[in-house]
């Protein structure tokens, strides 16, 4: 298979920046689009609406949103900051723009202004599936013992011993005498540096034990995998005292508009620890990359929210000197990460779910 003709089954939410490698191996750039970058920024503020009637006040209340934006609003807000004339002598509209295509523009860095996140996906297509495990393998044995790690594919060749480390490769007379000339220097600083690293790991080894991390072997979407698991450094629930539940919300207005439902609670199970996949093997593709990493720490999409076009009426009135004013609030309604577009554990599974059947 050519990989660099691969093409992804992203979801609506989720694009492609951009991909290098070759036939063999590839590295995608993807991100995700902030449904925020869609709406109208004063839908997120409180806003009075004509109503018609002088005995009728109708509000519409500004969409409550998790805390990850588009990135377009640092470029708005630094701008804004610049317009104000506050902004420091060397900070203007140029040095801005500069800045603003370092961010988003960098070929292999892209980070659109629409997204919230961006990361790479990494594919490595292997001679044979043994050849691919003992990289997977390598993966987590690396970070505990440095190069002393068996060699992918082995290497048989005369004058080398069987089972041999990479470290042991990397130092051998038999690849010394191979090399042209010109490359014989920086093979000395290769060994060089691999001798630091090795009078390191102990060290390593400690620091590791003190703080928890282990790298260990399992399974993760249905694939062989390896990861890395270290305490979580958030505590265990405590109970909460009971607490009476309102419906008022304040809104960025500040009218004390009521009917808007509070979010409901979700409780889930507490893990003492956390993992960060290193990679997973499928047939003889090693697949990993950042974003395999960072999925375990994304919510899940059954995460509360509001709706960002969902909305519903509460009316209440009130009598004054016999007469009945009214007042409308127009309110979002409860919704959750994956109805509104957010990112979520689920839907970025679902990219390496879709990218294993392309591999099968």
């Amino acid at each position: 298979m050519n990989l660099q003709n691969l093409k992804l089954a992203l979801p609506k939410t989720w694009k492609e920046a951009s991909r290098m490698g070759g036939e063999n191996q590839v590295n995608i750039r993807v991100y995700h689009i902030n449904p925020l970058a869609g709406i109208d920024p004063k839908n997120l503020q409180d806003q009075p609406m004509p109503s018609g009637d002088p005995k009728m006040n109708v509000y519409k209340v500004g969409i409550p949103t998790p805390g990850v934006r588009p990135i377009n609003d640092f470029y708005k807000g630094m701008k804004g900051f610049i317009e104000s004339g506050l902004a420091p002598a060397d900070m203007n509209m140029g040095s801005l723009d500069k800045l603003w295509k370092g961010m988003t523009e960098t070929p292999h860095a892209e980070r659109p202004g629409e997204s919230d996140m961006a990361s790479d996906i990494d594919i490595v297509q292997c001679a044979d599936e043994e050849t691919a495990r003992q990289i997977l393998k390598n993966k987590a044995l690396m970070p505990m013992q440095g190069f002393d790690v068996p060699i992918p594919g082995g290497i048989t060749a005369p004058g080398l011993p069987k089972n041999m480390t990479m470290s042991d490769y990397l130092q051998s007379d038999v690849l010394k005498n191979a090399l042209p000339k010109e490359q014989k220097e920086q093979l000395k600083k290769l060994q060089a540096a691999l001798k630091e690293v090795k009078e390191k790991i102990p060290q390593v080894k400690q620091t590791f034990a003190q703080k928890g991390v282990k790298y260990g072997e399992g399974k993760y979407l249905g694939c062989e995998a390896v990861y890395m698991e270290f305490p979580n450094p958030d505590p265990p629930p405590q109970p909460k005292a009971r607490v009476s539940s309102s419906k008022s919300f304040s809104g960025g207005g500040g009218y004390g508009y009521t009917g808007i439902d509070p979010l409901p609670k979700t409780t889930r199970p507490y893990s003492a620890s956390k993992k960060t996949y290193l990679g997973i093997l499928f047939k003889n593709f090693v697949i990993d990359g950042q974003l395999l990493s960072a999925i375990d720490s994304f919510p899940p999409g059954n995460t509360p929210c509001y709706s960002l076009s969902q909305t519903k009426k509460v009316t209440s009135t009130t009598k004054e000197g016999g007469t009945v004013f009214t007042d409308v609030a127009i309110v979002p309604l409860v919704s959750d990460y994956a109805s509104e577009g957010y990112f979520h554990k689920e839907e970025a599974e679902k990219i390496y779910r879709d990218l294993i059947s392309k591999l099968a």
